[in-house]
């Protein structure tokens, strides 16, 4: 089962979008032109906007999956050189 990720490579702000359309294997600008138009439709602004957070949240950076987002202390340069 394929899981959703923000995607690194089709990115405008964080990926969130670019990462929904990777998963439903879409063009990510026609996600986008609906997430904006849905959005800005009289009264879900507001909506739109905390939904984008909700995403921005919940959905993962690719890169976080290996390590569950978790980081090592060898990643952490000042301890590399100990």
């Amino acid at each position: 089962m394929n899981k959703i990720y923000r995607s690194q490579t089709n990115k405008l702000l964080t990926g969130t979008l670019g990462g929904i359309a990777e998963y439903f294997h879409i063009n990510a600008q026609i996600i986008r032109i609906l997430f904006v138009i849905l959005s800005i439709w009289p009264g879900h602004l507001i909506f739109g906007l905390l939904a984008y957070v909700v995403f921005l949240v919940f959905i993962p950076n690719k890169d976080d999956d290996h390590n569950n987002g978790r980081r090592n202390l060898t990643d952490v340069d000042e301890y590399d050189n100990k």
